[in-house]
Formats: C-alpha cells, structure tokens, sequence
C-alpha cells in the first residue's frame, strides 16, 4: 500500500512550501484564498495532467511529492510546463527515471498504476465498437481526485466531464471493471473482414503520407536559414553569451551601486555646505549686533563728552525751589571698555568667519570632483555597459532562435517515425468483433453492490429523512428518497457525489484485486444549506456534515482520504492528520505558500 506523504511546492526564488500527510484521514481546512485547493491541483499535476491551473503570480517552479510505499521512500518532481516527472525510487520493481506524462512509452501512469497493484500494461475496451485503448490513470482519475468545480457537479462523479449532458464514458466503465474483476473483457478474434480491414490500412496510409507531406513543407519553410553550426557549438557560444551577460551585469550593478554612494557623499557635502552657510549668517547677524553695540557706547560717551556744556538748572521750574548740586559720576570708562571687549569679540568673529569660508571652499571643491567622478561612472552605464548588455541578449536571442530551428527539425523527425510507427501498427492490428456490453457488464459487476453500499453509507451518515437510496444504472449516479441528485441543490449535490465516490471505492474493496487507495476530495459539504421542500429545514443539515466527518474518521484504515474544507463539524479529530489555514499573520500557518499574501 502507498500513501502520500508530503507535498512540497518550490517558488522562484527557492522558497519552500510543504503539507505533510498521514497515511489515514488528511483534514485541511480554515479560510477561502490561503491555497487549500491548490493542493489538489498539485496532486493532478503529479498524476500528470498535462494542463495546469497555477497563477503565474505564484511563481511557482516545480511540485514534489514524497510517497511511503510500504517503508519505502518515492520522490517525484515535476517542474511546472515540463512533461518530465523526475522519479527517485527505493521502491522495488519501480525505477528512478525521468517518466513522461501522456501516452509516452516510459509514462508516469505506468508508475501509479504499478502502486495500485497493476504491473503490466493492460489493454480495456475504449468504444462500443470494440476498439481498445490502453489502461492510464488519466482514463479513472477523476473518480478519486474530485475538486471543488467537480465536487457540486449535475451530472455522475464518474462523468470526466462538467454539465447536464455530460455522459460517463466506456473507458471509465472499462477501467473500474478492471480494477474490480482484473478482467479487461476485451472480444475474441473473430469473423474478420479482409476488405474491410485492407480499406482501413489504406485510409491510415493515404493519412500517413499526407502527414509526412506537410511535415515536409512545415520542415522547408521553417528551417530555410538553419544554422550551419552544430547544436553543440551553438550551445557553448550560448553559454559564452550568458557568461558574458553575467559579466556585464555584474559590472553595471557595481558602477550603479557606486554613482549611489558618490550620490549619497554629494548630498552629505551639500547639507555641511548648508550649514556652513547657515552658520556664516548667524555669525554676520551677531557682527551686525556688535556694531550697533559699538555705536551706542559711542554715542553714550560723546553724551558725556558734550554734558557739560549743558546749562544746569539751580532751582526748580514748578516750586521755584532751590536744586540740590551733585557730581555726577562719568559712565565714559565703563563705555570705553565695554567697547574694547565688544572689538576683541568682533576680530574672533572675523576669524571664524574666515575659517568657515575656507571650509566651504575645500567642501565645494570636493563636491566638484565627486559630481565629475560620477558623471563619469553614468557617462560609462549609458555608453558602455547597457548597450553591451543590449547587444549580448540580442546575439542570446539570435543563438537561442538557431536552437529552436534545430529542435523543431529533431521534433519533425520524432514525428515522422511516430506516423510511420503508428502505421506499423495499425497494419499489425487485428479487427475485434464487439461481444461484450460495457455498460450492461458494468450494472452486472457493480449495481447490486453498489445499492447496498450506498444504502449503508446514507444511514450512517444520517442523510436527513432517509427512507432509500438506490444505483441508477442510467445516469450512474444517486438517487435518494426517489429524487436525482441533479434535482437538488449544489450542497447536497456535493455531499452525494462524496458518497458515490467513497461507495465505488468501498465497492472496489469488497472485491478486492485492485485498489486505488487514495481518495481527495475537496469541500465535500461545500454550502450544505440550501432549504429543500423535499430534503427538510436548513438546520437538520448539520446532522449529515457531522455524519460525514464521523465516517471518515471511524473508517480510516481503510485508504488515505485528503479533505479540503472551509470549517469542519464539531468533533474530536485527534486521531486525524489535521492543517489549519489561519489567514491570520499572529496565528498558526498564514496560508500554503510560505510569504505569499493573495
């Protein structure tokens, strides 16, 4: 048995993300936009979908998976756009390779399929006219991996596809028979027609050669002006363009982290300079004061000077009464030092004011040769290293073009022989003559145990006011109280599709000769809400969320099963693997992208 163990996502700028998983119940669940579904696309991914829907905003770069393997160790890494899935196995019988996904001849789907106990490349029935296909993961996939689009689905969780219409196809039908039967119900040669079988063939050449025709055009017109050099050679002068980018890259952030010191220096001479000036008007201001002060004692002293020439009155002008006579003390020696002091202040303000221009002179000096020095180192990042940088990506995009020519005439050819390969083929098939009924084979092998389960799992559930639940081997899908599913609304439509898919699995177990043991499904009580006349009040509901969750937690040995929710009943998950997305920076795991903020 396998489980997975931990799935790791790799960002740009090599920041790692990684979920860990039990090999029971796997609970992810807290608020919307924090990734939780992203985890399901990761999973698609490794199943080697060949399609994606990762943001480019993510930036993500590669997906990894570990897996446990009954005590064994399998990695898988897969970049994103690449169809190589790197393989580190120390699982027996599965080797560390570089697989491809899609119909490739070393495919991943040959790896899952060998963990879901299928060794050998099996053959199914592909149409009802008996044609057959090989048996991938991709054919069932959707059966074990239903995400939050699929989940609310109309139509059958078995259906590949999404609407009213959309039928489940005979390779699905084929592949769980398989998986239940080891029995692929392929039809015995028979009453092969020589005619029909030569006009085929012929159809199949007459398409080959028009194929190689256009191959050859397309290989004429697109690679006219190939290279005359090797790959090889192209390649090293790639790598010498590269290096020399690197080079002249590494030259230009250097001279631009210098012009923004020589910036920084120039701004802090400006503002010594500022205060330098600031300083020399305060300086002047205080010379003017002084002098004002020099006047003043002056104009004091001639006031004395010229005193006594001032006729002084003897009596007084109001009561004609006789004045007392006094000396008057002379302020002539206090003005006549003071002034002295207030001279002595004013030569040490001049000699400061002279130092101060000699310092504004040197600073303006400096400032002169710093601005030339980074004229300079500008004049050579606008002259010299952008366009250098300029003409080594275009000579990159010239060599860079020849390597494509030449991988698009290394893939016309691999198409050429696949065309010729595929005709090789089809010569060598034999017609099949149809006996065998999928669907019919299908309802024989599935419905009767599939009604059982279904009934089963609806009670202990505690389906609100369940009286029956049946198999309808029409739509392949549910019916519950004797109403479709499709009837319903998209809560409960997400809750039954859940059950179906758990009842095909259990089903699976019950015959047991191969089992996917996996089962990811994401918000499976997604808006279990709605009020329906035929289904009850919308508070009952809580009853078949709580019924749910206590199922997958009293069934756990019985597969890994990953749940991606918004909120989860009110129960004790202690025996369960459980990751909460907080969206809370104080709290717990913000989201799955470590540092991504949506």
């Amino acid at each position: 048995m396998f489980y997975i163990k931990r799935i790791t996502l790799v960002t740009g700028n090599g920041i790692q993300s990684s979920v860990e998983f039990d090999a029971g119940l796997n609970i992810i669940y807290g608020e919307s936009n924090t990734g939780k579904s992203l985890i399901v696309d990761c999973i698609d991914y490794m199943f080697g979908t060949t399609e994606h829907r990762f943001e480019p905003k993510l930036d993500l770069k590669e997906i990894r998976m570990l897996l446990d393997v009954d005590g064994n160790s399998l990695t898988m890494a897969r970049k994103i756009d690449s169809n190589d899935v790197e393989v580190s196995s120390l699982v027996p019988d599965i080797d560390s390779d570089t697989y491809k996904t899609g119909n490739a001849k070393k495919s991943i789907n040959s790896v899952w399929l060998r963990l879901m106990g299928i060794e050998e490349e099996v053959k199914i029935i592909q149409t009802l006219t008996g044609k057959s296909q090989r048996l991938t993961l991709r054919t069932f996939y959707h059966t074990l991996l239903i995400d939050e689009q699929r989940v609310q689905t109309v139509n059958s969780v078995l259906s590949s596809g999404i609407g009213y219409n959309k039928k489940v196809g005979i390779p699905v039908l084929s592949s769980l028979l398989y998986f239940a039967t080891a029995n692929n119900y392929l039809p015995e040669e028979a009453g092969k027609n020589s005619a029909t079988r030569k006009e085929r063939k012929d159809a199949v050449k007459r398409f080959v050669d028009r194929s190689m025709s256009k191959l050859a055009e397309k290989k004429i017109s697109e690679l006219q002006n190939l290279s005359k050099e090797s790959p090889a050679e192209i390649q090293q002068k790639v790598d010498q363009v590269l290096n020399a980018i690197g080079a002249a890259e590494g030259a230009l952030e250097e001279a631009t982290s210098q012009s923004r010191t020589l910036a920084d220096k120039i701004i802090e001479i400006d503002n010594q300079i500022a205060e330098c000036r600031v300083l020399k008007n305060r300086n002047a201001s205080l010379q003017t004061q002084y002098d004002s002060d020099i006047r003043r004692l002056t104009f004091i002293v001639e006031g004395d000077i010229h005193g006594e020439d001032i006729p002084k009155l003897d009596h007084c002008p109001f009561c004609n009464g006789e004045l007392p006579k006094g000396k008057e003390e002379s302020c002539m020696a206090a003005a006549v030092a003071e002034v002295a002091k207030i001279e002595a202040q004013i030569r040490d303000l001049r000699s400061v004011q002279e130092s101060i221009a000699a310092e504004m002179k040197e600073l303006a000096s400096v400032r002169s040769a710093l601005v030339e020095q980074r004229r300079q180192i500008d004049t050579r990042i606008r002259a010299e290293l952008r366009p250098q940088i300029s003409d080594l990506r275009s000579h990159l995009a010239d060599y860079t073009l020849a390597l494509n020519q030449y991988k698009a005439k290394e893939l016309i050819e691999s198409f050429s022989d696949v065309l010729v390969s595929e005709l090789k083929v089809t010569e060598e098939e034999e017609s099949l003559v149809v006996n065998v009924n999928v669907p019919q084979k299908f309802n024989d092998v599935f419905k009767d145990k599939l009604n059982e389960i279904l009934k089963s799992l609806l009670e202990e559930c505690n389906y609100q006011n369940f009286t029956g639940a049946r198999f309808d081997s029409d739509d392949y899908d549910v019916v519950v109280n004797g109403h479709l599913k499709k009837s319903q609304g998209k809560g409960f439509r997400a809750f039954l599709n859940t059950i179906l898919a758990i009842a095909v699995q259990n089903c699976l177990a019950e015959y047991d000769k191969y089992q996917p043991g996996l089962l990811v499904v994401d918000s499976p009580i997604l808006s279990l809400k709605e009020k329906e006349d035929h289904i009850g009040e919308e508070h009952t509901s809580e009853t078949m969320k709580t019924g749910l969750f206590n199922y997958l937690l009293s069934h756990q040995d019985t597969r890994q099963t990953i749940i991606i929710e918004n909120e989860l009943p009110n129960l004790d998950y202690s025996s369960a693997h459980l990751e909460e997305f907080t969206k809370d920076e104080n709290r717990g795991r913000y989201g799955l992208i470590t540092g991504y903020r949506d």
